[in-house]
């Protein structure tokens, strides 16, 4: 089974594109659960609902420099706006192996200003997801 190691990822914002920025990502996607036991059943368990796509975060290095982290966010924010979310593993093509994840967002937090004396201003932007997930591969 082949291992990866996040080198060259890509992540754009509202078709900015913010890789040099970023530092991490957690896009996590899972099924809802939902109580299945009855009357008599000795144990409790579930069944499986709708699929979903948790809240998106992002860690940024900070930068207030025109089309960067801060001049591309803010706007969105203060506009309560949703708009495209795109983040891939590698800058290769789209493929099975290398697919696009992109879904619509809004940004839930964003820090403005964040880290202490002598420390790197990170943002860790969340992002909340407004519309079904897709997968590009092609």
């Amino acid at each position: 089974m082949a291992k990866h190691v996040l080198l060259n990822a890509v992540v754009t914002v509202n078709g900015v594109d913010l890789t040099s920025r970023a530092r991490n990502i957690s896009w996590n996607a899972g099924v809802s659960k939902h109580p299945a036991g009855a009357f008599g059943d000795a144990e409790d368990y579930s069944m499986p609902g709708v699929r979903q796509v948790d809240d998106i975060q992002i860690e940024f290095f900070q930068d207030y420099a025109a089309s960067n982290v801060y001049a591309t966010l803010k706007p969105l924010w203060a506009a309560n706006s949703i708009f495209t979310l795109t983040a891939k593993a590698d800058s290769g093509a789209d493929s099975a192996t290398n697919p696009n994840f992109t879904v619509s967002v809004f940004i839930g937090k964003m820090p403005m200003i964040n880290g202490g004396r002598g420390e790197a201003n990170m943002a860790t932007v969340t992002f909340v997801p407004a519309s079904a997930m897709t997968f590009d591969v092609s």
